[in-house]
């Protein structure tokens, strides 16, 4: 056989491999590290549900004209009487609505406020 499966291999060859795999492991276990802190927030607002079937999102809309979809718990969204204003606690995320980004609060307490 001659050619290229003939020729011998570089003599820093299997430095730069191994460098190159290490560099790869390490980048790799780095990409977790930047994660943002879950932050739990309170906000008060009204509660009504937005979208067209079947994509309907329970969103609350605060005063200052912040939206924020609702992540709910199946006995939670069964409560849950709209529109209504409402205290939610919950964690804040980044996530998705109709394909765009979207502010996301995981509910963790919803309570109604009776005017």
């Amino acid at each position: 056989m001659t050619g290229f499966f003939r020729r011998p291999l570089h003599p820093h060859g299997p430095r730069f491999l191994c460098l190159f795999a290490l560099l790869t492991m390490l980048g790799g276990c780095t990409v977790g590290a930047a994660l943002p802190v879950a932050e739990v927030i309170t906000v008060t607002g009204d509660i009504t549900v937005r979208g067209n079937e079947p994509f309907t999102e329970v969103v609350l809309i605060t005063q200052e004209n912040n939206w924020y979809v609702l992540d709910l718990t199946r006995d939670q969204r069964a409560a849950l009487m709209t529109p209504a204003r409402a205290r939610v606690t919950g964690i804040l995320r980044l996530g998705e609505w109709n394909g765009r980004p979207f502010t996301r609060l995981k509910v963790d307490e919803l309570v109604p406020i009776l005017e």
